[in-house]
Order: C-alpha cells, then structure tokens, then sequence
C-alpha cells in the first residue's frame, strides 16, 4: 500500500504544475492560429487563468524541505513545513487534516515589459577586401536606436572551415585574419563598427562572422576573393 503521505507535496510543485499546463496550451492555440488560411491566420491568447485548488493541509518537520529552500529564507526558527494534497471528490472537508480552499491566477505579461523588442541587424562595407567594416545597428521594433549595446564580435572558424572545405575540410584560418575590436559599443545613433583584418596569408574561401549582441547572435558569411 503506498504511503499516505506520498500524496502530499509543496505549494510550488502543484502551481509549477499548473504553469507548465497553460504554457503547453499556450503553445498549442498559438500553433494553431499558425496553420489558418492566408490572410486569415488568428493569434489566441490566454491574458489570464483563474484557478481555484481546494487542498488538505499537513505540517511536517523536513531538514530537507528548508535545505531546498535555503536560497530563498536563509534564517528560519525551525524544519516546519506545510504540505498540500488536492481534495478528493467526494471529500467536502478532512476530519484529519485542514481543509483550505487557494485562488489565484497566472496573468499574462508581455515581453520585455510591454516595450517594442530590440532588432539586431549587420551589414558589411567591402570597399576594401581586405579590411571590411561590418557595422552593426541595434534599435527597437519602433526604429528607436539603443545606445550603449554590447556587441561581440568573432570569426567562427571551425564553421568557416566547414563553409569552404565541407565537413573534416582542412581550410586554415591564420592567427591574424580577425577583428582589429572583439567587443564594441553602439553609439547615440545605435550603431557599432569593428575592421575585420584579413591576414595576407588568408586564402580565398568563406568566413563565418558571428556577431552577439541583446541576447542575439547573428552569422554574416564574407567572402574572401584572391
């Protein structure tokens, strides 16, 4: 027989629970608006779930409860815990345990706080080949420039290797084929700059540019001619 206890567990497990269940349907009804006809697709929402768990509660003494929730209350008087199990049907209240009743809701929030999403965007200036400019603009989805960005900036060359020689190709890159900055900063207008040195040893072939910047990271392939 399993033991009673097995059926009680923390608040957070059952509202992760029911979190993980509204973003898989989240998910599903955004999927599904995807596949309408042309000119027709629908994008649903969820903005807000209410949800009602009518619980028995017991109160336990766990060392190993408050070891899992150290992080978050550091200083505690002692190991005593509260445990929930979802009331059964046919129970209308426990005569063992405390019957209670927890209301709540998950309330949609936009991202990035409702403000328009930053846009990444690369361009590569080969007036002189061997010394392109790439210049990278960051702004907002409003056209808004973003100040003050952290770019990265490198050359991939292992993927170069493979762009050029195909997989296992022995396509070489020199030391010295690489951006004269790794990192820049876009200025008020949001744009950054950086030179990329190709060494005079570089042979001709593909170079893979990854550039990082907002969480993004975008792959520029310059071609290096003879």
């Amino acid at each position: 027989m399993a033991d009673p206890d097995d059926a009680f567990s923390t608040l957070d497990d059952f509202l992760l629970s029911l979190a993980d269940g509204v973003a898989h349907a989240q998910t599903a009804l955004s999927r599904a608006g995807a596949i309408g006809p042309p000119g027709r697709q629908s994008l649903y929402q969820l903005p807000r779930v209410d949800f009602e768990l009518k619980m028995n509660l017991r109160v336990v003494d766990d060392p190993g409860l408050s070891m899992r929730y150290r992080p978050l209350r550091p200083l505690r008087a002692n190991d005593k815990h509260l445990l929930f199990r979802p009331l059964a049907s046919e129970e209308a209240a426990s005569t063992l345990e405390i019957a209670a009743v927890i209301r709540g809701a998950f309330v949609a929030v936009p991202a990035n706080n409702g403000l328009p999403g930053p846009v990444v965007s690369v361009a590569v200036d080969g007036k002189d080949p061997r010394s392109p400019i790439v210049r990278v603009t960051a702004r907002n989805a409003a056209g808004e420039p973003l100040p003050g960005t952290e770019v990265q900036l490198n050359v991939d060359r292992e993927e170069s290797a493979t762009l050029t020689a195909g997989p296992g190709g022995a396509y070489e890159i020199p030391p010295d084929t690489a951006f004269d900055r790794g990192v820049v900063t876009t200025d008020a207008s949001g744009v950054a700059e950086a030179v990329l040195k190709i060494s005079s040893k570089q042979k001709e072939g593909l170079l893979a540019l990854v550039i990082d910047a907002l969480d993004q990271t975008e792959m520029v392939v310059y071609e290096v001619k003879p």
